[in-house]
């Protein structure tokens, strides 16, 4: 007897609350056993795209977990809203005054803030698909999208596992980002993986320390150079991938 044809890709369109449209795509395994997959919901850093996670979803997927990875609010195709196109400002120039300049004032102008909600609304869309065991989620965030799953994590039921690439940003909900963020750690028991390299330009070392230090269920592995969010994910896939296998068996 032949194997089922594989799940097909389903595009994602999510309603944010403030009426931003988020838009994504999950993927599914190729193999299909009739059974659910665990799902990863993936939140990208600024000024990317959920194609930045290209390398991650092959890898995820060919471990048979499920991938749903969305433009975030201002980036790609998450710009539309009811009073028009609501974009990001890209920096103008190649420094880091150009891209921390750019970085500020897309913060106001496209309401990062709301980002950790956004994640949320659009893991509650993942886990009504079908196919998807919802006991069995991830979250997986690289630079301020890294900050956002961790505050967003206590809200996940069934939350197995947390990862984040060099998380950063976490001024953008308030001064104490930071400690909003060790709060959200200690209120989760998923099996979190906070990577980041040593010479992170924006915190990531830092913050990676901050929310795993002294937790049983957290982790900070943070490796040599100054590479930021995803820029590392070759140097950490060993580990990345074996930390999946943990978290979610496979």
């Amino acid at each position: 007897m032949s194997l089922p044809p594989p799940l097909g890709s389903l595009e994602m369109t999510v309603e944010a609350g403030d009426g931003l449209i988020l838009k994504g795509s999950l993927t599914y395994p190729d193999l299909t056993d009739g059974g659910g997959y665990p799902l990863a919901v993936l939140a990208h850093q600024y000024p990317a795209t959920a194609d930045s996670y290209a390398p991650l979803v092959e890898d995820l997927v060919e471990l048979g977990v499920s991938v749903l990875a969305f433009d975030q609010r201002g980036h790609g195709a998450s710009t539309a809203t009811p009073k028009g196109a609501l974009v990001i400002d890209t920096p103008i120039g190649f420094g880091p005054e150009a891209f921390g300049a750019a970085f500020v004032s897309s913060i106001g102008k496209v309401g990062f803030n709301r980002i950790d909600d956004d994640v949320l609304r659009v893991a509650s869309w993942g886990a009504a698909q079908n196919n998807i065991d919802t006991s069995a989620l991830m979250l997986v965030g690289s630079s301020v999208g890294g900050t956002a799953v961790t505050l967003a994590a206590p809200r996940v039921p069934g939350l197995k596992a947390l990862l984040t690439f060099g998380p950063a940003g976490e001024l953008v909900w308030g001064e104490d980002g930071r400690l909003q963020g060790r709060r959200a750690m200690e209120r989760i028991a998923a099996h979190t993986l906070h990577t980041s390299s040593e010479g992170d330009a924006f915190a990531g070392a830092a913050n990676a320390r901050a929310w795993s230090e002294g937790l049983a269920h957290a982790r900070a592995h943070v490796i040599p150079g100054a590479g930021h969010a995803m820029a590392i994910y070759y140097e950490v896939r060993s580990e990345v991938l074996a930390f999946v296998r943990r978290a979610l068996g496979r």
